[in-house]
């Protein structure tokens, strides 16, 4: 899981409404219909409904709160919204925090003061990347929180700001590394954080909609209840077909470790690029573009570079220009697919970036990986990776016995060759062999050769805690997922360990659909 698909110490704010509080109030209060608006997916129509009731009631804390709601799912990567945004989270905190000051029991001041600094927490951390700036606005958010709560303990909706504070900040030393003893964060409790997200989904009167939202991420990716995150995400998709964030959620949940239902999400992301083919209001640019990438993660994730790299090169061939976040990540994707499949010209991508000054934030990513490609193909690491993949593709597709054979090949040609042993080890695991899995990691964790990729390394440990997980042995597990938490930052392993650290990893089957 990316830092966009969990940011941990994000408020992941999803304002919406349920079916049956918009049906009852929609005539007659203009902000549950803005809410309608936005859970159907209509984010534009939301910012014009909100925007307009503003001009009409500039006092109206509300409806200043849903221009924001809209704005956080537009297009937030583009500069230009992000402005926005903050000019008027901060004109919106100003206001409410006023309000509050001269009278303590302005209960509407109260309540937006709370909910407005948890979603600029969200903000800070995934768009600004300000750790500490998140948390003061958590730390806020907590505070207010609970004085309202306090005051008005049946006012569901409220426990939704607070419930991720505390699950969230429960879990943050397993993420960032003695953060609550550098910010003196108030404590936090994952189980009460749970219980209050889990109440505001039963009973919130406006936002119960937007709880349950917040439950799809936690049970499908900190609590090992992924049954109930697609039952929930499947619940609401099937209220609102044409909400496209509903679509890339569900697309996510199904790229989960415990899922691997790549044809699923492939599926999700495929419909999102018909949608936006037809024309459909909701499916704008961005959209597309986002379901491109999505849809390149999931082929690689298949094995399918080759049609990972497809997906992305009309977008780079025709130099989108907007938003601007677009062209540099689909060069920097198709970079590092590239490079996998040996191609030389995967460092012209990265160039391509650094030659560029307006697009200097991408810079530090381009050169990392500019680093990383000429080193794989120094050592001949992407060209035996590349040699590998077709063996890749029949594992994903369970062709066992052809897989198993087309790497006892491999290995005859490449004896003693690490990628190969760790693909024969990987193969054991996927087919439930964990007894066998265990013993060929192991073996691989034992080599002391410096021509062992670090991959393959933190891999084998990711793994092997696994299979621990899988026999019930909890204690090894954590061992191993803590040692790639501490010496493997850079690799993709890392996030997966510190997931395994949270909750013991299990397989979940899906019914054939």
């Amino acid at each position: 899981m990316s830092k966009q698909a969990v940011p941990l110490l994000c408020f992941f704010f999803f304002l919406t409404l349920s079916p049956a509080a918009a049906a009852q109030s929609a005539a007659q209060d203009p902000i549950p219909a803005g809410y309608e608006l936005l859970y159907q997916g209509n984010f534009g129509g939301t910012y014009d409904h909100f925007r307009a009731l503003l001009e009409r009631e500039p006092d109206s804390l509300a409806a200043a709160y849903g221009v924001l709601s809209a704005l956080y799912h537009h297009d937030l990567q583009d500069a230009a919204v992000q402005k926005e945004f903050e000019q008027r989270a901060e004109a919106l905190i100003q206001k409410a925090g006023k309000r509050y000051s001269r009278n303590k029991r302005d209960a509407e001041a109260h309540f937006y003061l709370a909910q407005m600094h948890g979603v600029r927490a969200a903000y800070r951390y995934q768009y600004r990347n300000s750790l500490w700036g998140a948390a003061r606005d958590g730390i806020k958010s907590k505070k207010y929180s609970d004085g309202f709560i306090k005051l008005y303990p049946d006012r569901a909706d409220a426990y939704i700001a607070l419930g991720l504070y505390n699950y969230y900040v429960d879990l943050a030393p397993s993420f960032v590394k003695v953060l609550r003893i550098l910010l003196f964060l108030p404590g936090g409790s994952r189980s009460e954080g749970l219980k209050q997200l889990e109440h505001a989904a039963r009973e919130g009167e406006l936002w119960a909609p937007q709880a349950q939202l917040e439950l799809i991420q936690i049970y499908g990716w900190l609590e090992g209840r992924v049954e109930d995150a697609l039952r929930l995400a499947e619940e609401l998709q099937g209220k609102y077909p044409e909400n496209p964030e509903l679509r890339f959620r569900l697309a996510r949940l199904y790229t989960s470790p415990m899922l691997e239902a790549y044809r699923l999400a492939a599926r999700q992301y495929a419909t999102i690029l018909e949608r936006h083919q037809q024309g459909h209001p909701h499916y704008k640019a961005e959209d597309r573009y986002t379901a491109l990438l999505g849809l390149a993660r999931v082929r690689n994730r298949q094995g399918r570079l080759e049609e990972a790299v497809a997906a992305l090169t009309p977008v780079v061939d025709a130099a989108v220009q907007k938003p601007q976040w677009v062209l540099p990540r689909f060069l920097l994707r198709r970079a590092d697919y590239r490079a996998w499949l040996n191609d030389p010209r995967a460092g012209d991508d990265a160039r391509r970036i650094l030659a560029q000054k307006q697009w200097k934030r991408w810079h530090g990513d381009a050169k990392q990986l500019l680093r990383r490609i000429e080193k794989r193909r120094a050592s001949g690491e992407a060209a035996r990776y590349a040699e590998l993949l077709p063996g890749h593709r029949l594992v994903v597709e369970q062709r066992w016995e052809e897989a198993a054979q087309f790497y006892q090949r491999k290995l005859q040609q490449h004896p003693g060759d690490w990628q190969v042993r760790y693909r024969l080890a990987w193969l054991a695991f996927a087919r439930g062999r964990l007894e066998q899995a265990a013993a060929a990691f192991s073996r691989i964790l034992r080599g002391k050769s410096r021509e062992m990729p670090d991959w393959v390394r933190a891999s084998s440990l990711l793994y092997l805690a696994r299979v621990h997980d899988l026999q019930g042995e909890r204690e090894q597990a954590v061992k191993l997922y803590e040692k790639i938490v501490d010496d493997y930052e850079d690799l993709s392993a890392h996030q997966s360990a510190q997931l395994g650290l949270i909750t013991p990893y299990r397989r979940v089957k899906l019914a054939v659909r």
